[in-house]
């Protein structure tokens, strides 16, 4: 996929996002240059701190610096094919220091929802991708579901994607199917593609706007933009380090997209920074997307 379609269908997602606020859309170099302006960090993962398996240039120094002026730091991220163990020891195992307490997942979210609000008549979850951890929950039956096979997509309540590395026209088609009948789809990681070194990978939430526009499907969303996943990083922050948030403004939600990052960030009620060097609009366009789409941050920074 292009950057076009990418926010097209970013765009066509428009009606089912939270309202939110425009930013000012102060220009800057980088994020260490205004740090001084927040009291914390909350960090989306891929495009701010690593694009594919290694580390963003600059991110390292940038943890080093908060963690030098007191600076509580977040990790709030749509990664949802595995936990938050392997999430946190991943950046560990790139020179970055952030742990797994740190780590605030889409895949928790769903994981929440799973176990406080589900309908009590589930008791199927079909996991949609072989590649992705197990979805632990008491009462609910996890069923590894497999594109070459009928069996056990029929039998299924509901049907998590976690990921999307193994998607294929079979996969798709599967899936369709089940959705058509009345399967309810949960989109565990919202976004539509990620920035990968040579291409934009396809994720979940491209695979949700389809079955929702292509075949009327039930789809529930977790993750970023959506508010569950900014309530639960803020009782992660309490719980983590001890401390109430008096001004969500003094809390800068940093990333490259402007459809989960930016307009999430500000309809929670954080201030916003877009990072337009390194992930969604390393290869130029941010400007023409902020004019196209209206969602402007407060702050632009090329470089973390």
């Amino acid at each position: 996929m292009d950057l076009k379609a990418i926010l097209d269908i970013y765009q066509s997602l428009r009606p089912i996002m939270p309202r939110h606020r425009a930013g000012a859309g102060v220009r800057g170099g980088r994020l260490r240059d205004v740090i001084g302006e927040f009291d914390a960090l909350f960090l989306d993962g891929y495009g701010v701190l690593n694009r594919g398996g290694d580390a963003v240039a600059g991110a390292a120094a940038l943890l080093e610096m908060a963690e030098s002026r007191d600076m509580p730091v977040l990790v709030v991220t749509n990664g949802a094919s595995n936990d938050e163990a392997v999430i946190g020891n991943k950046y560990a195992g790139m020179g970055l220091p952030i742990t797994p307490a740190q780590v605030v997942s889409s895949r928790s979210v769903l994981t929440h929802w799973l176990v406080h609000q589900r309908p009590q008549s589930w008791r199927r979850l079909g996991v949609a991708d072989s590649g992705v951890a197990d979805v632990v929950v008491a009462g609910l039956e996890q069923l590894r579901l497999d594109a070459a096979s009928r069996a056990d997509w029929g039998r299924c309540d509901a049907i998590a994607l976690m990921g999307a590395s193994q998607w294929d026209a079979d996969w798709h088609a599967r899936l369709a199917e089940v959705a058509a009948a009345g399967c309810p789809i949960l989109i565990a990681n919202p976004d539509v593609a990620a920035p990968q070194p040579s291409h934009f990978s396809c994720e979940p939430g491209q695979i949700g706007w389809r079955l929702l526009h292509e075949n009327r499907a039930e789809v529930h969303w977790f993750g970023k933009p959506h508010a569950a996943h900014f309530e639960l990083a803020v009782e992660r922050f309490k719980a983590q380090y001890g401390r109430e948030i008096s001004d969500r403004r003094r809390i800068a939600m940093v990333g490259d997209s402007l459809h989960t990052d930016i307009l999430g960030g500000a309809a929670a009620g954080f201030s916003t920074v877009l990072v337009t060097g390194e992930g969604l609009f390393s290869n130029g366009g941010a400007d023409a997307a902020l004019a196209a789409t209206g969602l402007m941050p407060d702050i632009i920074v090329e470089r973390i």
